[in-house]
C-alpha cells in the first residue's frame, strides 16, 4: 500500500514537473540574441532553448565528473584489494614459518632431554 502511494506521489510529481517546464517553455518563446564570443551571435534564440541547453549541459559535465571520479575510486578499490590479498599471503606464510621454527625448537630440545637422559 505504501509503495503505491510512493509510486503515486511520484508520477504526480514528474507530471506536475512537466506542465511547469511546458510553461516555462510557452511563455519564453521570444528571442533573444546568444552571442558566442569569438564566433558570432544567433539572433531569435529562444529563451527556453538557452535554459534547458545550460541544464542539460550541466547534467552532461555532472555525469562525466561523476563517472570519472568513481572509475578512480574503483581503481583505487581494486589495488588496495590486490595488496590486502598479496599481504594476508606474506601473513600466512610468516605464521606458518613461525609455527615450524617453534616445532623444530621443540623437536630439538625433546631430543636433547632424550639424548642426556639414557
Amino acid at each position: 500500500m505504501l509503495a503505491n502511494t510512493w509510486k503515486l506521489l511520484r508520477r504526480l510529481w514528474w507530471f506536475v514537473f512537466a506542465v511547469l517546464i511546458v510553461t516555462f517553455s510557452i511563455f519564453n518563446r521570444t528571442g533573444v540574441a546568444l552571442s558566442l564570443g569569438p564566433l558570432g551571435s544567433i539572433d531569435g534564440f529562444p529563451v527556453y532553448l538557452i535554459f534547458f541547453l545550460g541544464v542539460f549541459v550541466g547534467l552532461i559535465t555532472a555525469a562525466a565528473v561523476t563517472g570519472w571520479l568513481r572509475l578512480q575510486g574503483f581503481a583505487k578499490r581494486r589495488k588496495a584489494e590486490r595488496r590486502s590479498r598479496y599481504l594476508e599471503g606474506q601473513v600466512s606464510a610468516l605464521s606458518e614459518n613461525a609455527h615450524k621454527q617453534h616445532a623444530r625448537q621443540a623437536h630439538d630440545a625433546a631430543s636433547d632431554t632424550n639424548a642426556i637422559a639414557p
